[in-house]
């Protein structure tokens, strides 16, 4: 059985930071980011992966005060087995797999420690089995690496084309019972109304959190994935309507109040709590 949902403090912002370039680590979990990941994939070049990985273990062994995620190289690599062991260490709190392609891969990771996994779904095989992946006991959310998952895919696009594949992430994520999970990134951090479009678009699916590569994208992010002081007024008059019927039907702006509106506006204060 896969692990359940609880309340907590969400995480809305996932900021990636280099792992080679150490200088930038302080500044990145000094911003309002929920998270910080380290990348030692993407962001590092083939000829400095092994030095990154020897840098990051060091900063983390000296700064234990500091809780980080670490994104890792994809199991297919040859770095994949040694970057694991970093999750060894206490204050790297959850590891996110790139390219992840079935439940044993998060396993793999599980096997060292008892840790959180953001699987990142990014290639075709992964998003065909993204329901296993999603339902593997280390899964905490899953990740859409949607950028190289066009990239594999050979599509152009961003929104509509992708649709079906968030949608499938999301339900995938349900069915598990999971938490929500994570959008890929907005490659141009300085398209501000770009940026709040994507994340206003993941959202509305289901999404509940979204990948930054830069700084000036957290605090929109943020702001997208907390409720609005308008839906908070409509939750506090749904609650206070229903608790002063008493019982008997009732209904709100011209609209029946059932189970599912009063789930609504009970989640939407506990996330405004939780966000405060």
């Amino acid at each position: 059985m896969n692990q359940t949902t609880q309340a907590k403090q969400p995480i809305r912002s996932y900021l990636f930071v280099p792992a080679n370039r150490i200088e930038r680590f302080e500044k990145a979990l000094n911003t309002a980011a929920d998270a910080v990941i380290i990348d030692l994939e993407d962001a590092v070049p083939v000829e400095l992966k092994i030095s990154a990985r020897e840098m990051l273990k060091q900063w983390l062994l000296e700064h234990p005060e500091h809780q980080v995620l670490v994104r890792v190289n994809a199991k297919q690599t040859p770095w994949f087995a040694e970057d694991i062991q970093l999750a060894r260490l206490d204050n790297v709190s959850a590891i996110v797999l790139p390219k992840t392609e079935s439940a044993a891969d998060v396993e793999a990771i599980a096997q060292l420690r008892e840790i959180a996994v953001y699987p990142l779904i990014e290639t075709p095989l992964g998003f065909a089995k993204v329901r296993e992946i999603a339902a593997a006991q280390a899964t905490r959310a899953l990740m859409f690496g949607s950028i190289d998952f066009q990239l594999e895919m050979n599509m152009q696009g961003a929104y509509h084309e992708l649709l079906y594949f968030r949608n499938e992430i999301v339900l995938a994520s349900r069915l598990a019972n999971i938490e929500a999970p994570v959008d890929g990134v907005t490659v141009d951090f300085k398209d501000t109304a770009l940026i709040q479009l994507e994340t206003e678009q993941a959202k509305n699916l289901g999404f509940a959190g979204k990948l930054c590569i830069h700084p000036n994208q957290v605090d929109i992010v943020n702001q997208v994935f907390s409720p609005t002081a308008a839906e908070i007024e409509w939750a506090n008059r749904v609650l206070q309507t229903v608790e002063a019927a008493q019982g008997q039907a009732v209904s709100l702006d011209g609209k029946m109040i059932d189970l599912p509106v009063i789930l609504k506006a009970q989640r939407i204060l506990q996330q405004a709590n939780l966000s405060a």
